[in-house]
């Protein structure tokens, strides 16, 4: 008898065992999701992204959204610390979790996030090694406002303003030892304002690579309407992100300079050519022009003012100790 013919004969009962099995499986999903301790769950997920990114989080509200993916709204998350700095926060935060990991108590989320502004999905990982745990993490995202990701680096976010797309994230760490991890970032800001500068960037492009504790800006460029740069750097981590030591060297053309960037004319090559560079800790470089410190021209130093917090609230990154 051929496998057609005895299909087509059993078929009743081939339809009904379908059946049953389909309904067995959805009866069993929707008892676990209806007796899992899904708030036992959302804090063992918190607890261990606090360790594998050392950092704390808190979260106003979380719920649950069939079949198995958990919701976080009003997501704050601190750099531990004496002074607890707001690196970011989210309106909402969700995690997919497959049942074969729930089962096996393994993080392996697909991740998506709303705030700053903007929009990402992500997945993160991690597995036990003889070295411990090993934790993977790859993310995408658009449309974040560039003065809240300011805040978030303690930076004037009064300043500044643009659009920000992540086109790659990329990264793999052990432990709590997420700046000893290695990876990529890929970014891209358009319409970026420097209001203090008086100029505007059409486009600036970067790619940010992680080893060591030693981060690598590569490929960077700007497009403005009163200059057009070009550079590369590096930038030494230290667990106080602002305290890291940045060592940026770039080309520079001169096209319409307004305001403060007249001084830079004066500067410049007869094509409009000089070489603008920034070295020491980022919450303070120094600045040299064509080699020479801005100070020893008489122009002074460059700040980058911490972001004060209204009304003595706590927000992105917080007052300076």
């Amino acid at each position: 008898m051929g496998f057609f013919q005895w299909v087509s004969r059993h078929k009743t009962g081939l339809v009904a065992a379908i059946g049953y099995a389909t309904a067995a499986v959805i009866a069993v999903t929707v008892f676990v999701y209806l007796t899992f301790p899904w708030q036992q769950l959302s804090d063992w997920i918190r607890v261990k992204i606090e360790r594998a990114a050392n950092v704390e989080i808190t979260i106003e509200k979380s719920r649950v959204r069939f079949p198995f993916r958990l919701i976080w709204t009003g997501v704050t998350v601190r750099q531990p610390g004496p002074v607890a700095h707001i690196l970011w926060t989210a309106d909402q935060v969700s995690a997919g979790w497959p049942v074969g990991a729930i089962l096996r108590r393994q993080l392996d989320l697909d991740l998506g996030l709303q705030g700053l502004g903007g929009e990402a999905r992500g997945r993160v990982t991690a597995r036990r090694t003889q070295q411990g745990m090993k934790y993977h993490l790859e993310a995408a995202g658009t449309g974040f406002a560039l003065e809240k990701l300011a805040a978030g680096f303690r930076l004037p976010s009064k300043d500044i303003g643009g659009a920000v797309a992540v086109n790659r994230l990329q990264h793999d760490w052990m432990n709590g030892n997420v700046l000893q991890g290695q990876g990529l970032l890929a970014l891209e800001a358009k319409e970026v304002v420097l209001k203090s500068l008086e100029t505007r960037f059409a486009r600036i492009n970067g790619e940010v690579s992680l080893k060591g504790g030693m981060g690598h800006l590569e490929n960077f460029s700007a497009q403005g309407d009163a200059l057009d740069l070009v550079g590369s750097g590096s930038l030494l981590l230290r667990s106080d992100f602002m305290e890291s030591l940045l060592n940026f060297t770039s080309r520079v053309t001169l096209r319409k300079p307004t305001g403060p960037l007249v001084l830079l004319s004066a500067m410049a090559s007869p094509d409009g050519h000089l070489d603008i560079a920034l070295r020491g800790p980022l919450k303070r470089p120094t600045p040299y022009v064509n080699g020479t410190p801005l100070s020893a021209i008489g122009v002074g130093g460059f700040d980058l003012p911490s972001a004060r917090p209204p009304d003595g609230q706590g927000q992105a990154g917080g007052r300076e100790p």
